[in-house]
This record gives structure tokens, sequence and C-alpha cells, in this order.
């Protein structure tokens, strides 16, 4: 009773704040603007958010104005919570999403409440997958190395890559280790000291790219551990600043605002764009944001647009919150204010994509809330609506779309699941899939040409409209290339044949149907064709 009066006083004194401190916005219709909920408890700091492939947020952290560590599962439907409590403190860490939907988290804290000295803090070397069907965390080999602020991100070949970080001396961890899912090992594949918890995105050629917060972006190459430095950006280091893959590209890179040092560097309200498909790419000014930001988090909307929320102003730790949220036009490079919320969301914040096309907004040292923004593409009249769709997708097939739509021309996109702590989402990404050109129809759209453009994993899949309206999402799991070695011995033959013969007609399960090797939940001739077309080869 008495921590529920003490969130509930302190709840009530930020929400105060954060209304005098509201920046104004001029007045709007909801189609415009959009619309927030009322800020509603959350029994933890959400640090670190992560949407799963249920339908339901991952939302995790430790301290930081709720003592102890935490891990709760939020439905954003009814806003119920499940306890998952985490068996190590995983505060600080790094994680991204596996190809089969569980989240990876590396890291974190080496002791709850051991403080960092001057030299950070110290890190820890566990690490576990929590897995979004059983809610149960499942313990994974740890690393080589210990790591306290590391950063995540899942490779084109399904591998998982974590570098940077303290270790448990609280000293840089220079080692860039690869996961292998499949056989639960950790390999060092480069070495290279970087800042703590660096932007990095999956680009078109398989690279990964740095894209901050040091001025300095610069490509990894995890097959050779070869790192290319690419350019420098125009403002000297963007600390605590989100980037994104600016859509509807794979080789865009937008940093927005952030703090121009590591320190007591002033916000900028400035933002860059580069183009990596560029012969000698370099790194260019677009339009600023209305607010200088720091701590701030960039969200990218079914849409295509970029909604950037949160963030503080100031120099130093007195509070100084930016309220009002602005959506960028990546077409138009331009920038809108849009409704204001309620509490401050500065440092320890956390912004999510929802399959409904919402954004959950939490956390914030001493902020135990979170907050529901609906975009106003949600107040524009009536959604399309997904009748059906593969749940199981493989690169370079096509798969049967059913939708209805109010509009003749609609857009077909996925948007990866966010994963999000610190300012960093590990791997949110925009795939345009087909634009049609007709309304309500069944359609085959085309799948990802490879990995490259889309690493495996769950993605949300939309139809948004031509006014911008998109569909509740429908979840798709990219898979890798089925080559039809059903019997698992490493080479397509006979015995594959056989079973998948076995297996001729309507799948029982779609989710499990491995003779189904176009993913369209029957086995028949096109199945054939592609064993056929892999016949001899190594698996």
């Amino acid at each position: 009773m008495k921590t529920t009066l003490i969130l509930s006083l302190r709840h009530a004194l930020v929400v105060a704040v954060g209304t005098w401190l509201a920046s104004p916005v001029p007045a709007q219709t909801a189609g415009q603007d959009g619309q927030w909920t009322e800020p509603f408890e959350l029994p933890l700091i959400a640090i670190h958010a992560a949407m799963l492939p249920t339908d339901q947020v991952l939302l995790f952290g430790s301290g930081h104005g709720v003592p102890g560590i935490h891990a709760w599962v939020l439905d954003p439907d009814s806003l119920q919570l499940s306890n998952v409590e985490p068996p190590w403190d995983l505060f600080c860490s790094g994680h991204s999403f596996l190809a089969d939907g569980r989240l990876l988290v590396a890291g974190g804290s080496l002791q709850e409440g051991v403080a960092g000295g001057e030299g950070g803090h110290p890190g820890t070397d566990l690490v576990y997958a929590f897995n979004p069907d059983s809610l149960q965390w499942e313990q994974a080999q740890s690393m080589n190395g210990a790591r306290w602020y590391p950063s995540n991100i899942t490779l084109p070949d399904g591998r998982a890559v974590t570098m940077t970080g303290l270790d448990t001396e609280a000293q840089p961890n220079l080692d860039i280790e690869a996961y292998d899912p499949a056989a639960n090992v950790w390999q060092v594949i480069g070495e290279k000291e970087l800042p703590l918890y660096p932007r990095l995105h999956v680009i078109s050629s398989g690279l990964v790219f740095k894209a901050g917060p040091d001025a300095q972006s610069e490509t990894f190459d995890p097959e050779s551990g070869i790192w290319t430095p690419v350019a420098e950006t125009n403002a000297p280091a963007r600390f605590e600043a989100p980037s994104v893959l600016l859509p509807p590209t794979f080789d865009q890179v937008m940093v927005i605002g952030g703090s121009l040092g590591p320190e007591s560097g002033a916000p900028t309200s400035s933002a860059e764009i580069i183009d990596l498909s560029q012969k000698k790419p370099q790194w260019r000014v677009t339009s600023h944001m209305s607010f200088p930001r720091r701590e701030h988090n960039a969200v990218i909307l079914p849409d295509g647009k970029i909604f950037v929320v949160g963030g503080r102003t100031d120099t130093d730790d007195s509070p100084n919150p930016v309220l009002t949220p602005e959506i960028f036009d990546p077409a138009a490079e331009t920038w809108d204010q849009v409704a204001p919320h309620q509490v401050p969301r500065m440092y320890h914040s956390t912004a999510t994509l929802l399959l409904d096309g919402r954004v959950l907004v939490a956390g914030g040292n001493c902020q135990p809330t979170g907050e529901l923004y609906s975009p106003g593409y949600l107040f524009r009249g009536a959604r399309p609506v997904i009748n059906e769709a593969q749940r199981q997708v493989s690169y370079g097939s096509t798969f049967e779309l059913d939708f209805t739509s109010s509009t003749k021309t609609n857009t077909v996109a996925m948007i990866r699941l966010s994963s999000v702590t610190h300012s960093v989402n590990f791997g949110q990404r925009y795939v345009l899939l087909a634009q049609l050109s007709s309304g309500s129809a069944v359609v085959n759209v085309p799948a990802p040409a490879s990995a490259n453009l889309a690493p495996p994993g769950f993605y949300m899949l939309f139809v948004v409209d031509e006014d911008g309206v998109p569909s509740k999402a429908s979840l798709v799991q990219l898979v890798g290339d089925r080559l039809g070695d059903l019997d698992g011995d490493g080479v397509v033959g006979v015995a594959d044949l056989l079973l998948l013969l076995a297996a001729w007609g309507p799948c029982a399960d779609c989710d499990d149907c491995p003779a189904d090797l176009n993913g369209d939940c029957t086995v028949g001739v096109a199945d054939l064709l592609i064993l056929f077309a892999n016949w001899g080869r190594q698996a």
C-alpha cells in the first residue's frame, strides 16, 4: 500500500510538472495531431522494451525509481501485466530478436546495486533468451567476456552480434562476438574499441553500419572482421540520440538530434542523412526539429514516417523535458508537431510500435508509467483489414494476402519488431513489399529477395491505404532458404522426396509443416519443383 501511494504521488507530480512544461502545439484535429491516453502506472521503470510476436510487450529494467530487478509482459489492449522475473540483473544489457522470435538479452549489470565509478559500471557475461510462447527466460551460453551497455544486432544469416560494453572491471570490452543460436555458442569475430551503445544497422550489402554516437561512421564486415571508415557527421557527436534506416530504403540512415558531447554537450535540433548506395557517401543536414533533444526515441510508423518522442533540452541534470513529439516525412523532409504527452520521457525511456499502429511510450528515471499514442492516421476513416495472410514466408517467394480496403491504391509493407533501450532500437526496419493499384483483393505479394534486406525473424505486416491509414498488422515470420532437406541428413535426395509425397495436401499446422517449401500451407506441385531444383544440393 505504501509503495502504491508513493508511486501515485510521484505520478501526480510528474503529470503536473509535465503539463506545466508542455511545449505549445498549434490547434489541430485528431487526424493531424493524434491522441494520447491518460498515463497508467507500471510496476517498473521501462528501461528496456521489446514488441513480442504475441501482440504483447516485454518491459524490463532495475532500480531508477522502483527498487529491485523487474520484467513484466504487458497486454497493450487490456493493460494487464504478467510478472516474468528475470534470473539476473539485465539492466543496461543489449538485445535483439532471433529468427525464432525469442529475444536474446546479452550482458547487463554484474550485481544489482554495484555502483560504477568514473570508469563506469561492471558488466556480466550472462545471456538469456526470452521465449514469448512459454514466457520463460532460457539461459544461453555465456559470452566470452562481460558487457554492460553493449549493442546487439541480428545478421542476415541469423546470428546475433554484440559489441562494446564494459567488462567485470568496468573497462571497455574490445571483442566483437557472434552468437550462433543453432549451436548455442559465441565466437569472437573481431576487435575494436567503440563508444557504448553504438547505433547499428544491417544495410543491403549485408554489412553492419555504425551511425554513431561519435562522428566517425563506418561499416563492419562480420565475415572478415574488417572495419571500414565511411564519413563523419557534420555534428561533432550525437550522444543519447536515435538513428533509423530511413524508409523506404535499406541504405539511407538518419541520425536525429542528440548531445554534442558525452558529458555536458548541448543538445541539438539538427538531423542528418547519409545515402550508403552512393559511391562516396557523405552526411548531409536535413531540416531541423522544432526542439533540441537528447535522450529521445524514434519509431518507424506504418506509413513510413518517423515518430520522435521525449527527450530534454538542458545541458545538465535539471529537468527540462520536451513534451511535444514530432513526425518526420522522409519524402518531403519536413517535421510536424503533434499532440503533447503528459509525463516527461527522458533518460531510460522507451517507445515501441504496436500491432494496431499505436505507440507505447514508457519509462524514464523515476517514471513508473506508460502512455499510448494514437497517430493521426487512426482518425482518418475506415482502416484496411487483413483478412488472411501467411504466417511464414521464405525469401524470394510470393505469398497470398487477402485484404479489404476502401481506397483504390494501397501499400504493403513490413516493419521488424522493436527492441529498444537508451534511444537505440536494435533492429527496427521498414520493408516495402508492394504498391497495389487495386482495392479489396486477394493478391500475391513478393517477399524480400534476400535476408540482407530483411534479416530472418518476425515482422508486422501492414496494408496502408492511399490516405496513409494502416490496417492492424498481421505477424509474419521470414525464414531462410528452404532447400528441401526434410530428413536433416545434409543433402536433398530420395528420402526427402518420399517425405514430401507422404505429406501431400493441406498442412494440418501451417506453422509446423516442413514439407511446405513455399509457405502456402499446402504440400503440392510448387513444393515438388523447389525440391527438384535443389536436388543433390548440400543443405
